[in-house]
């Protein structure tokens, strides 16, 4: 055990070593972003306030009657902290795809060396599964780090009788994308990171499909991708399925998603298995 732990932990770190660049580059831009978004959106505010007083002759409070107070979800609903937020996860997504086509690349194909160690292949499979998941979290914290301080500075630029008082949780709370990839909500964050993780376990298995069988592979790996998506999404279709919304409680069709999506990640992980052993070659 301490063997095949080291060993996982060794590739694990080659693969984190290979996706630093890009993960740098991916906090960097959220990082400048997310700045950008704390400093420019309240001083916008705070000048069309400014210059709305002047020009009318009016009050601070006919002002914010004409304006509304400011928020911190105003600056969360902006392009400067959703593109960012986007962009990780489709960057995510689209290095989940390079992360196994890499190897295949060029004359000398990586991966003919990397299969021919002598470690457990699933190790392979492992080490850029974890990969993904720390630049997840590594992206997740970095974004947490950025609300608090970026909620200070609007706090600084905005005076105080011009602000609605929401605190940060709140205007996190409301927010439709901050409350699923951010652990505001411990429901939405682990049922996110759970159809995540199933997900993830299906890419890659159809990504080995590809790669095992070429073209047939491809046609094998869409349609185990459309099957289990029809499965994962069979209790919501339930009720209509039997005609009657109350037959299931919301708890009910929960736990069957969860036994599904179990199944699915499970299912995936021994087909996976079974295409390293036994389908790719050297």
């Amino acid at each position: 055990m301490k063997q095949y732990m080291k060993s996982l932990l060794n590739l694990t770190a080659f693969e984190l070593d290979r996706i630093s660049k890009f993960l740098y580059t991916l906090l960097g831009v959220t990082l400048l972003l997310n700045l950008i978004g704390y400093i420019y959106t309240p001083m916008r505010y705070v000048g069309r306030m400014n210059e709305y007083m002047q020009t009318e002759s009016v009050t601070a409070q006919q002002a914010i009657e004409r304006f509304g107070s400011f928020s911190f979800y105003d600056v969360t609903s902006t392009l400067w902290l959703l593109a960012p937020a986007t962009l990780g996860i489709s960057g995510l997504l689209l290095y989940s795809l390079f992360i196994w086509y890499r190897e295949w690349m060029g004359k000398n194909t990586f991966a003919y060396r990397l299969l021919m160690l002598p470690v457990p292949r699933m190790q392979i499979f492992y080490s850029k599964l974890f990969v993904i998941y720390i630049a997840i979290f590594s992206l997740i914290a970095v974004q947490i780090i950025s609300l608090t301080i970026g909620f200070q500075i609007v706090s600084a630029i905005v005076p105080d009788d011009w602000l609605s008082g929401m605190t940060l949780v709140q205007a996190l709370n409301i927010h439709p994308l901050f409350t699923v990839i951010l652990p505001v909500s411990s429901f939405y964050f682990l049922s996110a990171n759970g159809i995540g993780l199933t997900f993830m376990l299906v890419l890659f298995t159809v990504i080995l499909l590809e790669r095992s069988y070429s073209f047939k592979g491809l046609g094998l790996g869409i349609a185990y991708g459309v099957v289990t998506v029809l499965i994962a999404a069979f209790p919501v279709f339930l009720p209509d399925l039997v005609q009657n919304y109350y037959f299931f409680y919301d708890s009910e069709i929960m736990a069957l998603i969860i036994v599904l999506m179990t199944v699915i990640g499970v299912t995936s992980l021994l087909i996976s298995r079974h295409l390293l052993n036994k389908k790719i070659t050297i």
